[in-house]
């Protein structure tokens, strides 16, 4: 009788325990299997970041090209209306 008490006892920690370590590694393997699936969409993120982020580089090069070009078009109206307003100048002080 003591004999099959402890035998009893010694089944059912095992089974316990056993149960214990079960749910820890299925915890354990969901927790990774989470983590695998957010690392996989960080990384997905992050590459279309990237494109996003060389595409607007490019887009600014094109942009202060396009700037510079503006820039040197105002600078050769500036010197044209220069032109103009000392030749009306020159125009009036004859008359």
């Amino acid at each position: 009788m003591v004999i099959s008490t402890t035998v009893i006892g010694c089944t059912s920690a095992v089974i316990a325990l056993g149960g214990f370590l079960f749910t820890r590694y299925r915890e354990y393997k969901m927790d990774s299997t989470l983590l695998y699936k957010r690392i996989s969409d960080l990384e997905a993120e992050q590459r279309l970041l990237k494109q996003q982020i060389d595409s607007m580089s490019k887009d600014q090069v094109l942009f202060e090209t396009e700037l510079k070009s503006v820039q040197n078009r105002l600078l050769d109206i500036d010197v044209k209306l220069s032109r103009i307003l000392t030749l009306l100048e020159v125009k009036n002080e004859k008359h």
